[in-house]
């Protein structure tokens, strides 16, 4: 899916780049779930919200602040439908910080237990990256939806030779 970005004038003065979510209309009134996209194109996981209204074009215009409670509660259920309708989506995916200290996003390509070890695994890529061919393995410690809590490093030669297997069983 192509981002649909566009660009806010804070209250600095400074142009500030948001990438749609997602957007509704409620009561005559329009709305955009957005996130902040930095200098570098990263965009934050934060998402907030604005009222918009559609020029002549189209286009997203007359972006304003959300003015009271029931506005905010409103687009926080909106919200909350969202993140429960795509949860299972979500649990396919983790961040892990890299060594430049920069957020990755990851996608779990397959999920697995080894009973000798009492541990459940994960081989995950990169999501971000086009075709990415490296495949990584850890150990991890799942939530109560099954997402990635915490991944815990692959600790000795027989414990990574059962986790080969396991891979070579999927290459087969």
């Amino acid at each position: 899916m192509d981002e649909q970005l566009f660009t806010v004038v804070t209250e600095d003065g400074t142009e500030q780049t948001c990438n749609v979510i997602f957007t509704f209309d409620s009561e005559e009134r329009s709305y955009v779930l957005y996130s902040l996209v930095n200098e570098n194109g990263e965009e934050s996981t934060d998402v907030s919200a604005l009222r918009y209204e559609l020029d002549e074009n189209g286009q997203m215009t007359n972006f304003s602040s959300l003015e009271t409670d029931e506005e905010w509660e409103m687009v926080e259920e909106v919200l909350n439908t969202l993140i429960e309708e795509f949860t299972d989506d979500l649990t396919n995916y983790f961040t892990i910080t890299n060594e430049n200290n920069e957020e990755v996003i990851c996608e779990i390509v397959h999920r697995f237990e080894l009973d000798e070890f009492g541990k459940s695994y994960i081989f995950y890529t990169y999501a971000d990256e086009e075709a990415s061919s490296e495949i990584f393995a850890a150990a991890y410690m799942a939530g109560e939806n099954g997402e990635v809590l915490d991944l815990i490093p692959i600790e000795n030669d027989e414990e990574w030779s059962k986790v080969e297997e396991q891979l070579d069983l999927l290459a087969d």
